[in-house]
């Protein structure tokens, strides 16, 4: 269990982790994969003895900054598009031709 406790990754266990990333890693690096795992989580540790006392939890609601999903008529988008092309052809663009 991964928490205030004492916990450290085994080889089985990054095995595991790596199956689920769909990541290879090869047998002789599964050792120092999970050294470096366990280092990673005594850093997260320091957490635990972070003061905290009298400390408000940080809580805040999320705004929607998207703009309403709602249908627009843009009747003149295809003419201010096809008005930017350097050459079109009825509704298209015209191009060069770049395949022989």
């Amino acid at each position: 269990m991964i928490g205030r406790g004492r916990y450290k990754m085994n080889i089985d266990e990054i095995k595991k982790i790596a199956k689920l990333a769909r990541i290879e890693i090869a047998g002789e690096k599964l050792e120092s994969f999970a050294d470096e795992f366990n280092k990673i989580l005594e850093y997260f540790k320091q957490l635990d003895i972070a003061p905290t006392e009298g400390v408000e939890p940080f809580l805040f609601e999320e705004e929607n900054v998207w703009r309403s999903d709602s249908p627009s008529s843009n009747s003149d988008a295809r003419e201010r598009i096809l008005g930017n092309a350097p050459e079109r052809q009825d509704d298209f663009f015209k191009v060069k031709k770049v395949i022989e």
